[in-house]
Order: structure tokens, then C-alpha cells, then sequence
């Protein structure tokens, strides 16, 4: 086990109360305000592309952000251990925000089509590559020890609201303006979070920095770190493989129980708010439900959320319904409890290179999954693809809840 410290170095004063923290109240809505602008251009994207474009040239253009991020994800890894996080999020915000106000220009002068879809989608991905980690360290940053799982508590839930509520938006706003008007307004987002990481936002914990190291051999020293943390690697394996069975029932399974059953596109919808809403209420819970070995406890409610992984395969509206529910209520409640889990464990000096690499694994592994899970479907049934989800979730979260080291985090 590794023997670097994991508390962060107080600057100044302690930090109020969270319940009269001014300034992480700001950074929280702010992150909200962030989601709901992603959220409304996710859907004002995939609008555009699926009324202007073929279908495949569709899909070119929703995955372009992807693969840059993918790439550019480690580096981001480096540059959140190196230099000072603020300062990369405030530049990135407003690369990003430029990036879409260009785009919005563009648009209105009449260049438009696959080519600047793609390049916006390729420009984005690439900042949020190189500041997504960045972003992973600002909690640690700002609160205490102890106030880590609340706080992630209020970003899960800022974070569904923010999706239920931008999604709709998105396609009004389309429909009304034109995916100009998407652009300027996620644009408007990026620049207020912006402003408010520079002009409100000011670290309290100093995190150790990896100055003067070469970049490849800080990422070696990252991969070294998770080596020979039992801790901090049981956890980034668990946080990545989780995503492996989840993330393709809610993705593709539910569209495709709904669609084989002829319910129609609102059950849909239906479906994904009862997710939203479990995660919300899940992530409330588990606020207020303080656990001893929280990562142990997370990892034991996904065992339940495998068996009702495999119910949103079932050919019963209620059913899926209800799984959906169950569903989002355990997400919301483990994502709280190994969120804060996560950050009290990994070592400072390595939180954003160990934060880079685990979010390679989703965007290495989501986009395989996905299709798998499809042509799984198609070879067998829907209720076939989301059983062998829940059953291999089910069997990977037992075995995580019983090793030593997830024990062992308190």
C-alpha cells in the first residue's frame, strides 16, 4: 500500500460549515448551470445531425467528440497533478465557450454541414480531454474530509436535475432557433462557470504538484501509484467496470425493450424519469445515510442493482418502470458513497493522473459495450442482454464488497 499522504494542506482558514459555504454553493450551481448547457446541446446536436445528415454521417458526427477525448484524457491526467486546477478550468471553460460561439457564427453565415459538426464535436472533446481530470480534483480542493460525499451528494443530484431538465430544452430551443441558438447558449454556460471558478471560487486545501517531472514519466509514476495501492486500484477498477453493465441497458436496452414492445416513444421517456428520479431521491439517501466502509456499502447495493438491471429487460411496462426506479435509487446512493470514497482514498499527489485514467476506461470501454449488448439482443432477446448485465454486475460488485481493501476504507 502506498504510504503518500492523502490529506491535502490547509491554505488559510478553515472552511465554514457546508450548510453556510457560500463559495461551494456558487461552484455547485455554477457545475449545474455547466450540465444543463451539455445537456442542451447533446440533444440539439443529435436533432441536427439526425434531420441533416445520413445516418451514418449521424453517427460520425455524435462519436467525434469522443475520440479526442479519449486521446488527450491521460495529458489532462498530467497537466490536473502539475499546474494549478483553477486556472486550467477557467481557460478551458472559455476555449470551449469560444469554440461554440464560432460555431454559432459559422452557422448563421451559412457554412454548415457534417464538417462543422465535426470539427466543433472534435474541439470539444479535445479541452475536455486535457481539463476533465482537472475538474476530478476541485472538490478536494474546497471542502473538508468529511464534507466530500455530501458534496459529491449535491452534484449527482445537480447533475440529473440538470439532464432532465436540459434535455427538454435542448429540443425546444432547436426547434425555435436552430442549432445556433443551442450553440450560443451552452456557449453562455461555459463562460459562467468560468467566471465564477475565477472570480468566486478559491482553493482552500493545497494539493502536491508534480513540477519538473517529464510527462511520460509522470504517467508511468501514475500507472506505478495504482500498482501498488490496493485501495485506490480496487476502486478505479470497480468505478470503471460498473459502467461495462449499466451503461448499455440505459443507453440502448430500454429504447429497445420499449420499441420490440410497441409502447411507444413516450414510454420512453417515462423510463428515463423514473431512472432520474431514483437518482436523485438515491443520491438524498445517501447524503444522510453515513456508512462505516462506505465503498463496501456501495458496492453492495449494485449487487441489487443487477437484479433490477435484468428487469428492465422485461416485457411488462410496470416492471420496467419500477426496475428504472430501483435502478436510478441505487446508482444515486453508491455514486455518493464511492464518490467520497474515491476522494478521501486516492492520494493527493496522483488524484488527477489516477482521475484520467479511469475516465480512459469508460470512454475505452462504454463505446464497445454498447454495440455488444446490441448485437447480443439481436442474436437472443432484449430480457437475454439485460439478464446477462445484471447477472455479470451482480457477480463483480459481491466480488469487490469482499476484498480486504474495499473493506478497508472508512
Amino acid at each position: 500500500m502506498s504510504a503518500v499522504a492523502t490529506a491535502p494542506a490547509l491554505v488559510g482558514a478553515p472552511p465554514p460549515p457546508l450548510r453556510r459555504d457560500g463559495m461551494v454553493r456558487a461552484w455547485v450551481a455554477a457545475m449545474f448551470l455547466s450540465w444543463f448547457g451539455d445537456a442542451l446541446w447533446t440533444v440539439a446536436l443529435a436533432w441536427t445531425a439526425a434531420h441533416t445528415l445520413s445516418p451514418a454521417m449521424a453517427g460520425v458526427v455524435l462519436g467525434a467528440e469522443m475520440i479526442p477525448q479519449a486521446a488527450l484524457v491521460v495529458a489532462g491526467g498530467v497537466l490536473a497533478d502539475r499546474y494549478d486546477t483553477r486556472r486550467v478550468l477557467v481557460v478551458g471553460r472559455l476555449a470551449q465557450g469560444v469554440v461554440l460561439l464560432a460555431g454559432a457564427a459559422a452557422w448563421a453565415s451559412g457554412v454548415r454541414g457534417a464538417g462543422l459538426l465535426i470539427a466543433l464535436g472534435v474541439t470539444l472533446g479535445a479541452v475536455a480531454g486535457l481539463t476533465m481530470p482537472s475538474g476530478a480534483t476541485m472538490a478536494r480542493q474546497l471542502v473538508a474530509s468529511e464534507d466530500l460525499a455530501t458534496v459529491s451528494g449535491w452534484n449527482q443530484i445537480g447533475n440529473r436535475t440538470a439532464r432532465l431538465l436540459g434535455a427538454p430544452a435542448g429540443g425546444a430551443v432547436v426547434a425555435w432557433t436552430g442549432p445556433a441558438g443551442a450553440m450560443v447558449l451552452d456557449a453562455v454556460t461555459f463562460v459562467a462557470i468560468a467566471l465564477t471558478l475565477g472570480l468566486v471560487v478559491r482553493p482552500r486545501f493545497a494539493l502536491p504538484r508534480s513540477v519538473g517531472v517529464p510527462w511520460l514519466a509522470s504517467v508511468r509514476d501514475g500507472v506505478a501509484y495504482l500498482r501498488r495501492d490496493d485501495r485506490a486500484r480496487l476502486l478505479v477498477l470497480g468505478l470503471a467496470a460498473l459502467n461495462v453493465f449499466v451503461s448499455p441497458v440505459i443507453a440502448l436496452g430500454v429504447a429497445l425493450r420499449v420499441t420490440g414492445s410497441g409502447w411507444g416513444a413516450s414510454w420512453l421517456g417515462y423510463a428515463e424519469a423514473a431512472f432520474a428520479a431514483g437518482a436523485i431521491l438515491g443520491s438524498l439517501a445517501g447524503i444522510r445515510v453515513r456508512p462505516q466502509r462506505p465503498a463496501r456499502a456501495g458496492f453492495r447495493i449494485l449487487v441489487a442493482q443487477g437484479v433490477l438491471i435484468a428487469g428492465a429487460g422485461v416485457d411488462a411496462r410496470p416492471v420496467l418502470l419500477g426496475a428504472m426506479l430501483g435502478i436510478g435509487l441505487c446508482a444515486g446512493a453508491a455514486s455518493v458513497w464511492l464518490s467520497g470514497a474515491y476522494q478521501r482514498t486516492v492520494a493527493t499527489s496522483h488524484l488527477g493522473r489516477v482521475s484520467s485514467l479511469s475516465g480512459l476506461g469508460d470512454l475505452a470501454l462504454v463505446p464497445v459495450a454498447i454495440p455488444a449488448f446490441g448485437a447480443l439482443a439481436a442474436a437472443t432477446s432484449v430480457l437475454t442482454a439485460a439478464t446477462a448485465c445484471g447477472v455479470g454486475m451482480a457477480v463483480l460488485c459481491v466480488w469487490f464488497a469482499t476484498r480486504p481493501g474495499i473493506a478497508e476504507v472508512r
